[in-house]
């Protein structure tokens, strides 16, 4: 019989010489703010690296979403990768582990970023939609859609919700074989448009709830082509149009209520949700936070509007009560989440990827990893970005995660104080 380290050697050969021949192929940490010794400098500490099983001469990583306590990771030959970001206890995966890998559909088909839910990852692919276990990869259900999808899935109250056509939401059970028991969205059918800026008033056809529900498959007037993937709200569903319309469908006392926002402008990026309150920036440089109404029948009103002085990227981070957000060539600005009001404003141009650590953390315009200090604006860092060029936005976790077009991906964590 062999010893244990024996059986042990094979597999662990393998998986170290995955990761070189990633390091080799473009992620060597030299130089970057991968290496720990650099990391360490700027307050941050290496918490993982692993390389994705993937052939990099075949396939590049096309997308990489985070959720709460996973990531997983889409390359282009239809590969999904689901990786543990985070320590499982005395008899969970340790971070850094890759949990599985699943083959989706074929290579070079469209495929929009996943979804991240409670239980399942689900990925559409094609005119498909394939929903898997998220602790095991193991196939789930599988829905064949009419058309291609433009944007990615969301899950959402026991919901998963997919765009498809021109203006419908599908929404289907994330659990097919669950018993049928809540209320169903309602169709819109107050046509009449809301003042500019308000909520839509409701009708009592809006807030029906019928005794059971169906667990069919049920598409959704959006009002619009929707902008982005649509988002957990309030126990429901919010998405954004293309015209700049927030649409919300949460449950009621009496069933379930839509609520709409009309921006009046087109959106620039996906609404940011932080507990009950959205934050949105318009392409023209409105910024405005929403809140709902604390009244029957729910609603949203505006709290404050800020206007800015150039064009906003897409994306925009919370850390704490501040606000950031990127205005490209003209830099960013940071401000007030309660107030509106503007705290800082640095002309340092660049792309967004992180808040972490008291830094923004973005890809400047010359190709390097900067860092501005969030209360003072600052520039702090600036490191290669080697091969580590493959730009991850999170706006989930306090983490900066870095990753290689070849499928090495690293977590960087605040150190403690």
């Amino acid at each position: 019989m062999k010893p244990f380290f024996a059986w042990l050697l094979p597999p662990l050969a393998i998986a170290v010489g995955l990761l070189f021949a990633g390091l080799a192929g473009g992620g060597c940490p030299c130089d970057t703010a991968v290496d720990e010794f650099a990391a360490a400098q700027s307050g941050l500490e290496r918490e993982w690296l692993i390389q994705l099983p993937f052939d990099a001469s075949m396939a590049r990583v096309e997308h990489v979403v985070i959720g709460d306590g996973i990531v997983v990771a889409q390359t282009g030959d239809g590969n999904v990768h689901a990786v543990q970001a985070a320590d499982g206890g005395e008899s969970g995966p340790r971070a850094g582990t890759l949990l599985w890998t699943h083959s989706i559909g074929h290579a070079g088909g469209p495929m929009p970023p996943a979804a991240i839910g409670p239980d399942l990852v689900t990925v559409a692919r094609d005119k498909d939609l394939y929903a898997l276990e998220r602790a095991t990869g193991q196939h789930r259900w599988h829905h064949r859609l009419g058309h291609l999808t433009g944007a990615g899935p969301a899950h959402a109250g026991g919901w998963v919700y997919l765009p498809v056509g021109a203006e419908n939401m599908l929404r289907l059970p994330a659990n097919p074989h669950r018993a049928a028991a809540a209320p169903t969205p309602a169709e819109k059918t107050d046509k009449k448009k809301p003042a500019k800026g308000a909520a839509r008033k409701k009708t009592s056809k809006d807030t029906a709830k019928p005794s059971t529900e169906s667990l069919l498959p049920v598409e959704i007037a959006t009002d619009g082509v929707v902008h982005d993937p649509a988002q957990p709200y309030r126990g429901g569903v919010l998405w954004c149009t293309t015209a700049g319309k927030l649409v919300s469908i949460e449950p009621g006392e009496t069933g379930w209520q839509r609520n709409e926002f009309l921006l009046d402008r087109t959106p620039a990026g996906k609404p940011l949700v932080h507990e009950d309150t959205i934050f949105a920036a318009t392409a023209d440089g409105n910024l405005v936070r929403i809140d709902p109404l604390d009244q029957p029948g729910g609603g949203l009103r505006l709290t404050w509007r800020a206007l800015l002085d150039a064009a906003p990227e897409p994306n925009l981070f919370l850390s704490g009560d501040k606000l950031v957000v990127s205005l490209g060539d003209e830099g960013l600005a940071v401000y007030s989440a309660a107030t509106g009001e503007l705290l800082g404003r640095t002309w340092f141009p660049g792309r967004i990827v992180s808040v972490c650590g008291g830094r923004i953390w973005l890809f400047d315009q010359v190709g390097r990893l900067s860092s501005i200090d969030l209360a003072t604006g600052e520039r702090r860092d600036r490191f290669c970005l080697g091969g580590f060029s493959f730009p991850v936005v999170n706006q989930s976790t306090d983490r900066l995660i870095l990753a290689s077009p070849n499928g090495v991906l690293v977590s960087l964590k605040p150190m403690p104080e």
